[in-house]
């Protein structure tokens, strides 16, 4: 049966009159009576009934039913409808991204090259810069997404998922410190040493400190873990930064994890809470807690 019928039924049904339904049908008397009465030879039963001067029309008992069922019918083939055009509605668009600049090729081998191999016609804008630049541009809508390795100033204005935790670390050139690598680093042997960090990690490196009575002695604070690292790496300090692993780290400097159950940052992608995704960032944001969720991250 002709899903054009149904609809028609249905409009026939809640004008009451066979003249006005066929007006706002556009079609002609004749050629909506002919439909009805084909949905009554199908059906086997009486539909509808006639009154004053066979234009005014009144549903029988099982017109009733069948003006319900034909409800439902249109609402699933229009769901139907719009599911399978989904398949073919390429996915296209700019994503816009503030990434902290520790966590750009970490972030753009695991969630984006991914995401852009499955999405072909999206194009992006990738910015690398520090918490207080991420949160400037998502309040300000150009961003759609930042993902950062540091706390969030106000995290009760954004949307925000948490995935793996980056530790602290000490590190330093091979002749700055004669620590034992396979003995535990802990805050109060950085009492006293020069000490090169990023504005994010300062509060909670303070924090630690003072648990064992003293204050860091900050020699270097940048926006940065690349500002601090290449500061240290000429023997001026020990550089405190956050990494997931020691892997991260550059070459030719020592690492020692910090032993201290508060020293550590939780990787956070986080958007407006007052701006409404677009289709292309909602894409991307089911891929990446998808992709969190599977491995575990």
């Amino acid at each position: 049966m002709d899903f054009e019928f149904y609809r028609n039924f249905i409009t026939v049904a809640e004008t009451g009159n066979l003249t006005t339904a066929a007006k706002k049908l556009s079609l002609a008397q004749p050629a909506l009576s002919a439909q009805i009465k084909t949905l009554e030879q199908y059906y086997g039963t009486p539909l509808v009934q006639t009154a004053r001067g066979k234009r005014q029309l009144l549903l029988t008992e099982a017109g009733t039913t069948f003006l319900d069922k034909a409800r439902q019918i249109c609402r699933t083939e229009e769901g139907l409808l719009l599911d399978m055009q989904s398949f073919n509605k390429k996915a296209s668009g700019t994503l816009h991204f503030s990434v902290s600049p520790a966590k750009s090729a970490f972030f753009l081998a695991a969630y984006l090259r991914p995401f852009a191999a499955l999405y072909p016609d999206i194009c992006y804008q990738f910015r690398e810069e520090a918490v207080s630049a991420q949160i400037s541009h998502i309040n300000e809508s150009r961003s759609d997404f930042a993902f950062a390795n540091a706390p969030l100033p106000a995290p009760q204005l954004f949307n925000a998922h948490k995935s793996q935790k980056e530790y602290f670390y000490a590190v330093y050139s091979p002749d700055g410190c004669d620590w034992q690598p396979q003995l535990p680093l802990t805050p109060a042997q950085l009492q006293d040493l020069p000490i090169c960090c990023n504005f994010g990690c300062y509060s909670l490196l303070r924090k630690a400190c003072r648990h064992y009575s003293f204050n860091p002695k900050i020699r270097f604070i940048a926006t940065t873990n690349t500002a601090a690292l290449a500061f240290a790496a000429g023997g001026n300090g020990v550089a405190i930064v956050s990494a997931s692993s020691e892997e991260e780290l550059p070459p030719g400097l020592l690492a020692q994890k910090l032993d201290d159950k508060e020293l550590y940052f939780e990787q956070t992608l986080f958007w407006s809470k007052k701006t409404q995704l677009a289709p292309t960032a909602q894409l991307f944001l089911e891929f990446y807690l998808t992709h969190c969720c599977a491995t575990g991250k």
